[in-house]
């Protein structure tokens, strides 16, 4: 359809569940998106159930208080869910090592308070994990380590599939790309967060009388956002001026764009906004 908004206000009649990403919709790196959150308020404020879906690697109680602390009202959010929490909770359930190396190089928190242990070296590892970072990666400077890896034989945790993040300071890498350079080198990937479906189920789930047909996923990203929500059966609001940076020509690359990836996209809008 491909249709073109001006304000989310137009059609606010035809759902009554929104699914939002939160990197390019409501902040950009470690930033808030001012309008997209006062959107969102006007929607719980019309009686929409705000759901949040996030491919970060925070864990869900992380990414409340960091969106508490940068002044977001919490209580208009239904439910929530974090590619981290889901990691956090396959690593619980399905045990596949000792050791593991964090290639962000910092104390991973999708493992925090489980029985892993960080490994100084990859040589010692036996897993290795990628999280989703506002700042994003720099996939050249990981290449030796993956190299590696591959060598070692070692799965790598994809936590968050997003290939590219928007931030203040432009379009940068992210851990899908880590894990799509892996994949095409030979190695095991293990994937957490959008476009899994069931993302998308366990927040319905939570919902009286959910009906796909009456939701609508919003977010900036077609191969995460938009496939996810093509998936489930609901709408989809697709944001131009997040990781794809459709700033000219919108509708003729939209077009092109949904094409390639096989989507089809309900709404877009340049920014979201009431």
């Amino acid at each position: 359809m491909n249709q073109k908004l001006k304000y989310i206000s137009r059609i606010k009649d035809e759902f009554d569940t929104v699914i939002s990403g939160v990197n390019g919709v409501i902040m950009r790196g470690d930033g808030i998106v001012d309008e997209a959150v006062d959107t969102l308020i006007k929607l719980y404020q019309s009686g929409k159930k705000i759901m949040l879906a996030s491919n970060s690697g925070m864990r869900v109680k992380d990414l409340y208080y960091t969106l508490k602390h940068k002044n977001v009202p919490m209580n208009i959010f239904y439910a929530m869910i974090t590619a981290g929490e889901i990691a956090h909770f396959y690593l619980k359930n399905n045990r596949i090592g000792e050791t593991y190396y964090s290639l962000s190089g910092n104390a991973s928190s999708v493992i925090a308070g489980l029985d892993y242990k960080p490994a100084d070296s990859i040589v010692m590892a036996d897993f290795i994990v990628a999280e989703t970072e506002s700042s994003g990666v720099n996939l050249a400077e990981m290449m030796s380590v993956l190299e590696q890896a591959l060598h070692l034989h070692l799965p790598l945790l994809c936590v968050g599939n997003n290939t590219s993040l928007i931030t203040d300071a432009g379009v940068v890498e992210s851990v899908g790309a880590v894990a799509e350079k892996y994949a095409l080198m030979g190695g095991q990937v293990i994937p957490f967060g959008k476009p899994d479906v069931r993302i998308a189920a366990y927040l319905a789930e939570s919902v009286p009388g959910f009906m796909a047909k009456r939701c609508l996923v919003v977010g900036d990203g077609m191969a995460t956002d938009m496939r996810m929500g093509n998936s489930f059966g609901t709408k989809t609001l697709f944001l131009t001026e997040g990781v794809h940076q459709l700033d000219v020509n919108i509708e003729q690359r939209l077009s092109d764009l949904s094409e390639s990836y096989g989507l089809n996209i309900d709404y877009y809008m340049e920014k979201f906004i009431w």
